[in-house]
């Protein structure tokens, strides 16, 4: 599974990865080889659940196109994290933050659950500390509806306002 944006391409990462895995998995320590051969496995192991409507746990691997083998973050799509929830996730290693790619990787997540696995309702939160990440989901479109018990912030973007952003941003690319 690949997905390219305008600066990343967003892929299921491969045995080939294994390196960058261990890397990258427990940002910002790496972990053994064998620890990233099991995330490798469970990773292939939940992707192969998901079905339309019905997304188990999508984790992707953050390349740059110039850059096209080494990971720099994580984006997911994960409903183990919350009972009766599908969660929006993205982690950008801290020396490509500030460049957009988190904000990609959200908005080409939210195509993905909304056009192709008919998505209804997508959700995302993030620490009351963690101004960055708030201003990506809002410019994903998402909005902050609610809290956590620990006062952090819960987003959520129901298809209606995907399909209505969409529409706005192909009538002002046509103008």
């Amino acid at each position: 599974m690949e997905f390219p944006t305008n600066d990343l391409i967003l892929r299921t990462v491969t045995e080939n990865d294994i390196k960058e895995i261990a890397r990258m998995w427990e940002y910002p320590q790496e972990t053994t080889i064998d620890k990233a051969y099991e995330a490798l496995k469970y990773m292939e192991a939940t992707h192969s659940k998901n079905r339309r409507k019905s997304i188990c746990h999508l984790c992707l691997g953050v390349f740059q196109k110039k850059e096209p083998n080494v990971i720099i973050g994580w984006c997911e799509l994960d409903s183990e994290a919350e009972i009766g929830k599908t969660v929006l996730f993205y982690m950008i290693d801290e020396k490509y933050r500030n460049q957009g790619y988190a904000t990609q990787c959200a908005i080409e997540l939210l195509n993905y659950a909304f056009e192709d696995m008919e998505y209804d309702r997508i959700y995302g939160g993030c620490a009351r500390s963690n101004v960055e990440s708030y201003r990506v989901m809002q410019k994903a479109g998402m909005v902050q509806n609610s809290f956590y018990e620990n006062g952090d912030y819960i987003f959520s973007m129901d298809r209606e306002a995907f399909l209505n952003a969409k529409r706005q941003i192909s009538c002002s690319l046509s103008m």
